[in-house]
C-alpha cells in the first residue's frame, strides 16, 4: 500500500500543476469549444467511446483507457490486433507459436499465455460488444474498424464475463448512409501481399437497410529458409482470407444490426530454434551424427536457415461470428438494448520443433530393453482444437439531468475440445532415449450468468459520483481421457465445479475546469477457477481456485493550449488473490496454479500538435509486480509445497514500455504528402515463471532481453483521381532489424528450450482508392 500512496500522491501533485495551468488558459479563452463536437484543424482529435456503454468522449471518460481510430491503425499498417500494443502503454500481445491465430493478452502485467481452451483469459477481448471466449481464437484480422479501445484495470462491472485485467474492445464501422467504398493492395518483403475492398451500398431506397461488406486476402511466403520445404511453406508462411458483413436495419425509435465475421488462416508457425540444452539432452543429441545422421541446430541469434521436420501439412484456422443486435429507443431518456451472439472456432496445429534425419540408441518404453540405433525427435505434435459460444445481453440505459445508468442481464455458455498426440524422444544418461507418443483429450462445458449495472450522478458541474456491480455463478465441467505416455495407464477424469463472485466499482471523477479532468477509482474483478486439461500425471493439481483482483487508481486527463497539447496519466495498485499461474515444466507436467500477488504501476500518454502540419505522440507504462506467496513442490521433496515467491517471474511482462512516434504534413497542390515514424521499446521479460530445476531450468536461456521497434510510412494522399481519391504510400516496419523474441518454451523434462524470432526488417508499397 505504500506504494500505492506514493503514486497517488504524484498523481495528485500533478493534478494540481495541470490544473492551475488549465485555469490560467480558461481566463484567457474568449469562447470555449464544444467538447462533444470534432477539434478544429489544429486540434487533437477526441474519439467517442463506449467504455461505460454510454457514448462519450475518451477524455470524459474517467477510466485508463486508450483509443485508437481507423486512421491510426492504418498508418500503422495494423491488419492483426496484435500490433496495437506498440502504441499503447503496458499492453503486450505476443502471438503464441503453436497457433495462427492465438494470441497472449497482458494489460498491466496481467494475462495468460497459455492456449489451453480450460482456462480463461483476465483480458477480455470483444467485438462491438461480444465477448470472445478463447485466446486462441483472438488474433483476428482488422479489416474495415472504427476504433479499438483498451481498457486498462480490471473491468467487473460492464463487460462480459468480467475480467481482472482489462479489455480491448473492438468497434466495426457501421454503414455508411451514401454508398461508397474502397480498395487497398500493398506488397512487400518475403512475397507479403494484402489486398482489401469494401462496399457500402448506402440506404436502400426505402427498405431502411444499409449494408456494408468487405473481404481481406493475406499471404506471403515463410521468413525463414527451411531447406526440406517449398518457399510458400516456409516457417512464418501464411494464407489467410477474412470478411466481415454489417446489414442495418433503421425504422424510427428501432435499429437492428447483423454483423457477421470469417476467417480462415493458413500456414506455418514461425521457426522454432533450439537455443540451449541439457547436458543430457545435449549428450544424447549430440551423438546424432555419430549414427549417421543430422546435429540438432542450436544458436542464441535468429538464423535465416532453419532445418525443420516437414511433412507437408499446414496450420488451418477458421473462425466465424453471428452477432444481432437490437436497439429501441422508447424515449429520449430510457434505450432498450439486446445483443445475440454465437461465435465457433476450430483450428489444427501441426508443431514441429525437430530437425530431420537425427538418429539416438533408444530403449524400449515399457521394458527399457535396447532397440537399437533409431530415428529420433526433439519434438513433434498433432493438436486439433475446437469451440463453439452462445451469449446473449440485455441492456437498459437511461438518462435524465443529472442521471445516466445502464443494468441489464448476461448469459454466456461455451464448449470446448483438445486432442493432441506429442512424438517425442526422452533423453536419459548413457546416452539412450525413449521414443514416446503421449496423448491429452479433454471437452469441456462452461456456462455463465450474471447481472449487472451501473449508475452516474452529476452532483453538480464539475462532480461526478459512479457506482457500478455485477453478481456472476459461473459453472464448469470437464471430461479428461490421457492415457500416461509411459505403462499405457490411461487416466481419467471428470470435474464439475460452480463458483460466484460479487464484483463492484466505484468512481469520483471532479472536472477543475472544461480542460482538465481527474478522477480516483476503486474497482474489483474476478476470474472463474476451473480445471487444467493437460494435467497428465495422477500428482499434478487438477482444480484450480477463481481469480479475485481490487483496484486502486487516480488519474488525470487534459487538454492544454487550444487543445494542442493533450497529456494523460494514471497510476495503480492492484491485489490479486488467488491468482492463476500457468506452469508448464514439460510434456509430463503442466499446471494452473493460485498465488498472491501485488501490481504497482503508472501510465502517462502525450499527444502534441504544436502547429496543423506536426504532431507528436508518446506514451510510457510501468508495472513492477510482486508475488507475495507462489506455492511449488520443491525440487528435493517433491510432495512438499515450497513458497517461490521471491525467485518468482511474471511471465510476458516488462517493467517498461515507451512508444514515440510523429507524423509531418507538407501540402501539395494535387494531395499532401505525410511522413510517419514510430519507435516503441519494451524492457526484457521472462516467458515462465519459475527457474527451477524441477520447473523450467532453462527459463534464463530463452528470455526476452528487450524490443526495440522502429517503423516509418510516407505517404502522398488526397490526390484526385475521377470522383475518387488516390493514396500512394512506401513504409518499412523493425527497420533496426531487432531479434524479436516473441515467445520461449523450456520443455523442461525433455532437456531442450527454444525461442520463436519475429520478422526480420521488412519493407513494402501500398495503393488506396476511395470511391
Amino acid at each position: 500500500m505504500v506504494r500505492y500512496k506514493r503514486a497517488a500522491l504524484l498523481c495528485g501533485v500533478a493534478s494540481l500543476l495541470f490544473s492551475g495551468a488549465a485555469q490560467a488558459q480558461q481566463q484567457e479563452r474568449a469562447q470555449e469549444q464544444p467538447r462533444d463536437t470534432a477539434p478544429t484543424a489544429t486540434g487533437i482529435e477526441d474519439i467517442v467511446v463506449t467504455a461505460r456503454r454510454q457514448r462519450e468522449t475518451m477524455q470524459d471518460t474517467p477510466l485508463s483507457i486508450s483509443a485508437l481510430s481507423s486512421a491510426t491503425l492504418d498508418r500503422l499498417n495494423a491488419s492483426q490486433i496484435d500490433k496495437i500494443a506498440q502504441v499503447t502503454p503496458n499492453v503486450v500481445l505476443s502471438v503464441t507459436p503453436g497457433s495462427l491465430t492465438a494470441l497472449a493478452p497482458f494489460i498491466r502485467g496481467i494475462g495468460n499465455q497459455d492456449p489451453l481452451l480450460t482456462l480463461d483469459s483476465p483480458v477480455g477481448i470483444y467485438i462491438d460488444g461480444v465477448y470472445m471466449g478463447r485466446n486462441a481464437a483472438s488474433n483476428i484480422s482488422l479489416i474495415d474498424i472504427e476504433r479499438v479501445e483498451v481498457l486498462r484495470g480490471p473491468q467487473g462491472s460492464l463487460f462480459g464475463r468480467n475480467t481482472t485485467g482489462g479489455a480491448i474492445s473492438i468497434v466495426s464501422r457501421a454503414p455508411a448512409e451514401e454508398p461508397g467504398g474502397s480498395a487497398r493492395i500493398s506488397y512487400g518483403r518475403f512475397e507479403e501481399l494484402k489486398a482489401r475492398v469494401m462496399l457500402d451500398t448506402g440506404r436502400i431506397g426505402g427498405t431502411g437497410i444499409a449494408i456494408k461488406g468487405a473481404y481481406m486476402r493475406q499471404q506471403r511466403n515463410g521468413y525463414v529458409d527451411n531447406p526440406f520445404a517449398p518457399s510458400r511453406n516456409d516457417p512464418g508462411s501464411l494464407r489467410g482470407d477474412s470478411a466481415w458483413l454489417r446489414v442495418n436495419g433503421s425504422y424510427g425509435p428501432l435499429t437492428i444490426d447483423y454483423a457477421f465475421d470469417y476467417s480462415l488462416m493458413r500456414g506455418q508457425q514461425p521457426g522454432f530454434q533450439v537455443v540451449a540444452l541439457s547436458d543430457t539432452a545435449a549428450a544424447f543429441f549430440g551423438a546424432s551424427p555419430f549414427f549417421g545422421g543430422s546435429a540438432i541446430v542450436t544458436g542464441n541469434k535468429r538464423l535465416s536457415t532453419l532445418p525443420l521436420r516437414y511433412t507437408g501439412l499446414r496450420m488451418r484456422n477458421e473462425t466465424q461470428g453471428h452477432a444481432l443486435t437490437l436497439e429501441y429507443v422508447a424515449s429520449p431518456e430510457i434505450s432498450l438494448k439486446s445483443i445475440t451472439s454465437w461465435r465457433k472456432w476450430t483450428g489444427f496445429q501441426p508443431n514441429s520443433y525437430t530437425t530431420p534425419g537425427m538418429l539416438g540408441f533408444v530403449l524400449d518404453p515399457v521394458t527399457y530393453a535396447p532397440l537399437g540405433v533409431e530415428p529420433v525427435h526433439t519434438f513433434y505434435s498433432d493438436n486439433r482444437q475446437r469451440q463453439s459460444q452462445f451469449s446473449q445481453e440485455f441492456q437498459i440505459l437511461g438518462k435524465s439531468d443529472r442521471w445516466s445508468y445502464v443494468a441489464g442481464l448476461y448469459y454466456f455458455r461455451e464448449k470446448v475440445a483438445e486432442h493432441n498426440i506429442s512424438y517425442l524422444t526422452f533423453p536419459l544418461p548413457g546416452p539412450a532415449g525413449l521414443n514416446l507418443s503421449p496423448e491429452t483429450y479433454y471437452d469441456g462445458v462452461s456456462k455463465s450468468w450474471a447481472v449487472f449495472g451501473q449508475v452516474s450522478y452529476q452532483a453538480s458541474d464539475p462532480l461526478e459520483l459512479t457506482l457500478g456491480a455485477r453478481y456472476t455463478v459461473d459453472r464448469r465441467r470437464i471430461h479428461q481421457d490421457n492415457p500416461v505416455s509411459i505403462g499405457g495407464a490411461a487416466l481419467e477424469r471428470v470435474g464439475k465445479s460452480k463458483f460466484d463472485n460479487f464484483s463492484f466499482n466505484g468512481t469520483i471523477k471532479y472536472r477543475f475546469s472544461p480542460e482538465f479532468m481527474t478522477y480516483a477509482r476503486v474497482g474489483t474483478g474476478y476470474r472463474s477457477g476451473g480445471f487444467n486439461g493437460r494435467a497428465t500425471t495422477p500428482t499434478d493439481p487438477f482444480a484450480y481456485r477463481p481469480e479475485k483482483a481490487t483496484s486502486y487508481e487516480a488519474g488525470f486527463k487534459s487538454d492544454l493550449f487550444d487543445r494542442r497539447l493533450r497529456i494523460n496519466g494514471a497510476a495503480f495498485h492492484t491485489v490479486y488473490k488467488n491468482l492463476q499461474v500457468a506452469q508448464f515444466a514439460g510434456v509430463f507436467s503442466g499446471s494452473t496454479r493460485n498465488a498472491s500477488a501485488e501490481y504497482t504501476g503508472f501510465e502517462l500518454e502525450v499527444i502534441a500538435r504544436p502547429v496543423s502540419a506536426l504532431g507528436l505522440d508518446a506514451s510510457l507504462g510501468y508495472v513492477k509486480p510482486r508475488y507475495k506467496q507462489f506455492p511449488y513442490p520443491d525440487a528435493a521433496d517433491p510432495l512438499t509445497l515450497k513458497n517461490y515467491a521471491d525467485q518468482g517471474y511474471f511471465p510476458y511482462v516488462p517493467n517498461w514500455s515507451i512508444h514515440l512516434g510523429g507524423d509531418y504534413t507538407v501540402p501539395l497542390d494535387f494531395g499532401k504528402l505525410v511522413l510517419r515514424g514510430d519507435y516503441s521499446y519494451s524492457s526484457k521479460r521472462h516467458f515462465f515463471a519459475l527457474t527451477l530445476p524441477n520447473a523450467n531450468p532453462l527459463n534464463e536461456a530463452i528470455r526476452d532481453p528487450g524490443q526495440n521497434l522502429l517503423s516509418a510510412r510516407l505517404s502522398l494522399s488526397d490526390i484526385a483521381l475521377g470522383g475518387a481519391k488516390l493514396e500512394a504510400s512506401v513504409f518499412g516496419e523493425n527497420l533496426l532489424n531487432d531479434q524479436l523474441r516473441t515467445s520461449g518454451i523450456d520443455f523442461g523434462s525433455l532437456g531442450f528450450a527454444g525461442v520463436t524470432y519475429g520478422m526480420p526488417r521488412r519493407w513494402g508499397v501500398e495503393l488506396k482508392v476511395d470511391f
